[in-house]
């Protein structure tokens, strides 16, 4: 199964700009990129889990530099994978301490780009996930990622916490094979629900209170294990063996 990448580039330089294509689209690894001129605009557009990679200047033409606009994504998606670019090694220091995964001067090669996407890959390939069938491919949707889903006729609506949700042509029954032991509850047949996004258990309405403020519903005979699932779940969570 061959992955795609998204990838964030973030340079205000058209020429270097263009080597950084170049690279990507000749690259082995599939990608696909979107392109900013100065950190403001990624800060704007920036979702949570929504890139797998960060190609990010350190100095820009603009407010705010390169490491400036990465400790507000920091704020965000403490995860996201950061490769800076740049013309000297005088913040390589900063940018360790802001997890970077690669410190690139300039002029950089097509080799020290592909590096970086095999790290990306690696990176993205060791986060537990669920595997959809979409636009005829398979794409990997991360655990942590998902609210809840439901089914829907003969589609699942995966609800992601980024906004990003979307459909697919399958059964809950069968997606919910993939989930962890930990971390999920099927409170219904045709719901499951990510017990990191329930804010509470209404015992009269008989649900889950999502934080996006969605009801979902528990069948009467899961009422009592929904509710002691949460509370493990919880506990486990406070004593750092959960994230």
């Amino acid at each position: 199964m061959s992955e795609l990448l998204k990838i964030a580039i973030c340079e205000d330089e058209t020429d270097q700009r263009n080597i950084l294509i170049k690279s990507l689209d000749e690259s082995n690894i599939k990608n696909t990129y979107s392109i900013f001129a100065n950190g403001e605009d990624l800060l704007a557009d920036f979702k949570q889990g929504e890139y797998d990679l960060i190609l990010m200047d350190i100095y820009m033409g603009s407010e705010l530099t390169g490491v400036e606009t990465i400790k507000l994504i920091r704020k965000k998606d403490k995860d996201v994978p950061v490769a800076f670019v740049t013309t000297s090694k005088d913040h390589a220091l900063e940018s360790y301490r802001l997890s970077a995964m690669k410190y690139i001067e300039k002029p950089y090669s097509k080799e020290s780009i592909e590096d970086i996407l095999h790290l990306a890959l690696l990176k993205k390939n060791d986060v537990p996930a669920l595997f959809v069938q979409r636009n005829g491919a398979c794409e990997r949707v991360p655990f942590a990622n998902i609210i809840y889903m439901e089914q829907q006729m003969h589609k699942v609506f995966i609800c992601l916490k980024n906004e990003d949700s979307f459909s697919v042509y399958d059964k809950l029954s069968k997606l919910k094979d993939q989930l962890p032991e930990n971390g999920f509850f099927v409170p219904h047949k045709s719901f499951a629900v990510n017990l990191s996004y329930v804010m509470y258990i209404d015992m009269d309405l008989r649900c889950f209170v999502m934080e996006n403020k969605i009801n979902i519903p528990i069948r009467r005979e899961f009422l009592i294990m929904a509710k002691k699932a949460l509370e493990d779940f919880l506990f486990e969570r406070t004593r750092g063996l959960m994230k």
